[in-house]
């Protein structure tokens, strides 16, 4: 199985943990509607505003590179769930190879996410048809901030694992501590898979568990 076709197999899981397998049918197991879509738009225009886009601010900031990857993994979360959904998840192993380019270009990057914010607000509910250029979208973005897919992959299998974690853990209730150790959940998991590189998604969730008992 490779990079891509297990990204798509631990999503699938933490939708049907989450939401129920009736998910696939654009609803929640609490009978709420999905739209995938939105949450690509949303993660979109978060990640356009950590780009120094306002002209009213100091000009020479950089990007906030770093969170920019953050919400590009997200979007990424929402992009295989909708391709689930469609039945198309397939088309993506052709980016299981993909190369980051050798320099960031942040007006390309800046341009390709409104571009991504763009098709998925215009899309319907339930319309098949822009999935697989939402996904060569992606790509593209990924290729401009220099992440490659072994890179795309580690830190989806920290995010997936971490958000299997919180939802098992009283996430959607309130109960769930997210500060461990005046450190958030996610700088705890990233620091596990830093010092494990090969660590398995299984292998990440044990170590959350252990550090998330030590809490109490």
């Amino acid at each position: 199985m490779n990079l891509i076709e297990q990204m798509f197999k631990l999503q699938n899981e933490l939708n049907n943990n989450t939401n129920g397998q009736m998910w696939v049918d654009g609803f929640t197991k609490e009978n709420r509607q999905i739209s995938w879509y939105r949450c690509i738009y949303m993660e979109a225009a978060e990640a356009i505003d950590s780009f120094n886009w306002k002209h009213w601010k100091n000009i020479n900031v950089e990007p906030d590179w770093a969170n920019i990857k953050v919400e590009l993994v997200d979007i990424w979360h929402f992009i295989m769930s909708e391709a689930i959904r469609v039945g198309d998840q397939s088309y993506a192993d052709q980016y299981e190879e993909i190369d980051a380019v050798g320099d960031l270009d942040p007006e390309i990057l800046l341009q390709t996410l409104e571009r991504i914010l763009a098709l998925s607000a215009q899309a319907k509910i339930g319309d098949n048809s822009v999935i697989r250029e939402t996904i060569d979208l992606f790509f593209v973005a990924l290729s401009h901030i220099g992440m490659d897919t072994a890179e795309l992959y580690k830190r989806y299998v920290v995010k997936n694992q971490l958000n299997t974690f919180r939802q098992q853990n009283g996430y959607k209730d309130g109960s769930y501590i997210k500060i461990w150790s005046s450190v958030e959940d996610n700088v705890v998991a990233f620091n596990i898979m830093d010092d494990n590189p090969g660590i398995t998604p299984s292998e990440l969730y044990k170590q959350l568990e252990t550090a998330y008992a030590s809490l109490n």
